[in-house]
């Protein structure tokens, strides 16, 4: 199996995983008991909401940042190019 079957095949294992841990989380945890022991292994309830617009908003942060990055970039190398043709 080359790299790169085995990385996509452990981002897809743990897309996976992520995916059932916080369907679990959101889905049947509201009706388990409160004292139940499944309980214990779930962070409360309310991070259910904070933490996946956490990510949302460092994915979008990230996103923009990269953008910005090559615009300049690509501007900077335009300009580059522009001095070099009027020396």
């Amino acid at each position: 199996m080359s790299c790169d079957k085995l990385v996509g095949l452990g981002m897809l294992t743990v897309a996976t995983v992520v995916f059932i841990y916080y369907s679990v989380w959101v889905l049947v945890l509201p009706f388990v008991e409160t004292d139940s022991l499944l309980q214990n292994l779930f962070p409360p309830r309310d991070y259910a909401i904070k933490l996946p617009l956490i990510l949302l908003v460092s994915a979008v942060f990230a996103v923009t940042a990269f953008i910005g990055n090559v615009i300049i970039k690509n501007a900077q190398k335009e300009k580059l190019k522009k001095s070099k043709k009027a020396n």
